[in-house]
């Protein structure tokens, strides 16, 4: 794993003068201008001299920034040496009494990036309509500015958040969170939430994957466990003085610890909260330190409240609703009613597509934009397709579980007997942001038959297992002793993979939600 890199100011300095020189060679060009023009502040010395001081404050931030860092990072190497098997002793945001919400640091950085975005594509925007691009294929470029409204609106809307509710801080009862055991404590918000229904605290593990280099440098965020608690609005604790949310988790053993030792793959906790209210919703994020500290406890009782101001889950028809899910006795139906910003959102670039490709008719757009416009629109199809259309029917009856799915070219009835359905297997199906949405599928017992090659339905892990003794063979590369290793991984991933997977429903809201409807669509088959 690589390790974090040291920081030190040499580099910090360099860009700094970098900076400081280029603001002060544009601020030299635009007082000439302004010489030149008589004393007069024409847009050719405006200009240059508006960036030359943005690059010179710029430039003063950045130093300060950086001083500040390597600072810290110099006190953090001194706490590792101080501590060097507590971990959640060398970070200074886990230090103190409470943790500080990262909410404000979030709505600076959408900013920032609206800022960047809107200051490269408003001029491409503004040149192709004032006629002083007039190449066809520079149309597609008009998606940019699009985009760049929605920035700006997204970073309104956090910073109007941040202002209603104040900076929130998350009071531990100990620290760290402890893996096979729980975290717990307090959030305090210092501003009265008043939610209008149920408020949720959720904790996950974030796997933060960052892959490329340059400008194909992308950073994708993969839940690897999560777990939710619903808070009635009648138990919502708040007053003049501000809103204490209660929080405490349990934390199964075989979780991953916080881990940034390689900045190109952390394992990130986060802590948050959120509750729809008057105007601008609740939301506040925390990201938290947990750790296997050797000590453990006792996992809660199934299905009961950690603490008495969470809500059971109670999978009545409003919460089944809020899942996209429909219970008639022992029928169920799923489907993805329960998202409609999303379906709204879907429909709207289709509309937007379909009104661009409208308005490319008749005029002499490039091929290229052509090409690139209809693949971007089939891919929203499909996606439109998948949350408006995609619809599943379970109906258990006396001696098999049957599920129904309806296509544009036919329906697909597949029956199971009830007593092969050992589980119902959740997976994560889609994502928006840190928001999870699972797919369900009945499971079969352990123990896939080997005699059909590549069966549908098998894990991806045992197919690679297939392929690589293939191609040894074919190569005549193949040892006894890897054929033994081989034989043996493949007859380890056989016993552990379903004899059959059914899916039957997909966009259930959360691992938490997922794995009680699970259970639910079981015990029905089951007979319980």
């Amino acid at each position: 794993m690589a390790k974090r890199v040291k920081l030190s100011m040499g580099c910090g300095y360099a860009v700094f003068f970098i900076l400081l020189l280029g603001g002060l060679g544009l601020l030299v060009v635009g007082l000439n201008h302004y010489e030149e023009a008589g004393g007069i502040w024409a847009k050719e010395a405006v200009i240059p001299a508006l960036f030359g001081a943005t690059l010179l404050a710029g430039s003063l931030g950045y130093l300060k920034l950086a001083r500040r860092l390597v600072r810290e990072g110099a006190e953090e190497t001194a706490r590792q040496a101080q501590f060097p098997g507590q971990p959640w002793k060398w970070k200074k945001a886990w230090l103190g009494p409470a943790i500080a919400s990262d909410n404000q640091g979030g709505a600076a950085a959408m900013w920032f990036f609206a800022l960047f975005w809107n200051a490269i594509s408003t001029p491409v925007a503004w040149a192709i309509f004032t006629g002083k691009i007039n190449d066809k294929a520079a149309y597609i470029a008009l998606i940019f500015p699009v985009v760049g409204v929605g920035l700006v609106a997204a970073a309104v809307y956090q910073t109007v958040r941040a202002r209603k509710y104040g900076r929130a801080r998350f009071v531990p009862s100990s620290l760290p969170g402890v893996i096979g055991g729980y975290l717990g404590g307090v959030i305090e918000v210092p501003a009265r939430v008043v939610p209008e229904g149920q408020a949720q605290l959720t904790l996950r593990c974030v796997r933060r994957e960052t892959r490329g280099s340059g400008k194909n440098r992308s950073t994708t965020d993969r839940v690897l466990w999560e777990r939710e608690e619903a808070i009635a609005a009648e138990k919502w604790v708040t007053g003049p003085g501000g809103t204490r949310i209660p929080v405490l988790f349990y934390i199964p053993p075989g979780n991953f610890a916080t881990d940034d030792s390689d900045s190109d793959n952390e394992i990130v906790w986060r802590l948050t909260a959120g509750a729809a209210t008057p105007g601008v919703d609740f939301s506040t994020r925390f990201v938290v330190p947990v750790f296997p500290t050797g000590e453990t406890a006792a996992p809660p009782d199934p299905g009961s409240p950690l603490l008495e101001e969470y809500s059971p889950q109670v999978l009545d028809t409003a919460a089944l609703q809020a899942c996209g899910v429909r219970r008639e006795g022992d029928t169920f139906h799923f489907s993805a009613s329960h998202l409609p910003g999303m379906r709204l959102t879907t429909a709207a670039l289709q509309l937007g597509l379909l009104a661009l490709l409208i308005w490319y008719w008749g005029r002499d757009v490039h091929g290229v934009v052509w090409g690139i416009t209809l693949f971007f629109g089939l891919i929203v199809s499909l996606f439109t397709a998948n949350v408006w259309f995609a619809h599943f029917e379970l109906r258990v009856e006396a001696g098999d579980v049957v599920v129904t799915k309806p296509r544009p070219w036919g329906t697909k009835v597949t029956r199971v007997p009830r007593a092969e359905v050992e589980a119902i297997k959740p997976e994560r199906a889609m994502a928006s942001g840190e928001s999870q949405y699972y797919s369900l599928s009945l499971a079969g017992a352990p123990g896939a038959d080997l005699g059909a090659a590549a069966a549908a339905g098998e894990p991806f892990a045992l197919r690679k297992l297939r392929f690589q003794l293939e191609q040894l063979k074919k190569q005549g590369n193949l040892t006894p002793d890897r054929e033994k290793q081989l034989a043996e991984e493949i007859e380890a991933q056989r016993r552990a993979t379903p004899k059959f997977l059914v899916p039957f429903a997909r966009h259930i809201p959360g691992q938490t939600r997922a794995e009680a409807i699970g259970a639910m669509v079981l015990a029905a088959i089951k007979g319980k």
